[in-house]
C-alpha cells in the first residue's frame, strides 16, 4: 500500500543525545549481589503551532545508579531530545500535546533504551545496562498527580 495513503498524522523528525555521562568503579562484584535503580521522566521543552504544522519539542531522562554494598559501580546520566511535527488540520492542540505524551515519549524512550545498551556494551559494562520498558501512561499520570 502506498504509504502517503497511510502516513500518520504525528511524525518523528528527529533526535540528538543532549546530555551524557558514565561513570564507571572497578569492583570485583563476582559473588555480591549487584542493585541497579533507575529515575525516569520526561518534559515538553516546547510547542509550537503555525499554519503547516505543530512542531514539539520533548525531553527523555534516565538515571541509572548501580549499587555494591556502599560503593556505585556504574552511574549513568542521559538525556535524549526530539522533535515530532502535527498536521494542524487534523490534530487539536490538546491532542497533539497528548500524542506527544504518549507517542513521543515511547518513541523516545526506546532511542534512549538502544543507546544505553551499546553504549554500556561498548564501555565494557557484561552485561550492559538495559532500561526497562516503562508504561508511558503510568508515567504521564504519576507526574501529572506530582504536579497538582
Amino acid at each position: 500500500m502506498d504509504s502517503k495513503k497511510i502516513q500518520a498524522d504525528f511524525q518523528f523528525v528527529a533526535s540528538r543525545v543532549s546530555h551524557f555521562l558514565l561513570e564507571t568503579k572497578d569492583i570485583d562484584t563476582e559473588e555480591i549481589p549487584v542493585r541497579i535503580d533507575s529515575d525516569i521522566d520526561y518534559n515538553i521543552l516546547n510547542i509550537e503551532k503555525n499554519e503547516n504544522n505543530y512542531v514539539g519539542v520533548i525531553e527523555f531522562t534516565a538515571e541509572i545508579k548501580s549499587k555494591v554494598k556502599k560503593s556505585y559501580l556504574f552511574k549513568i546520566s542521559v538525556k535524549m531530545e526530539a522533535i515530532f511535527v502535527g498536521n494542524p488540520h487534523v490534530l487539536t492542540d490538546e491532542t497533539f500535546k497528548n500524542r506527544l505524551e504518549l507517542n513521543g515519549v515511547a518513541t523516545l524512550s526506546q532511542i534512549c533504551r538502544s543507546f544505553v545498551l551499546s553504549t554500556t556494551a561498548l564501555a565494557g559494562i557484561n552485561p550492559p545496562i538495559k532500561i526497562p520498558m516503562v508504561n508511558i501512561q503510568k508515567l504521564r499520570d504519576l507526574k501529572k498527580n506530582n504536579e497538582n
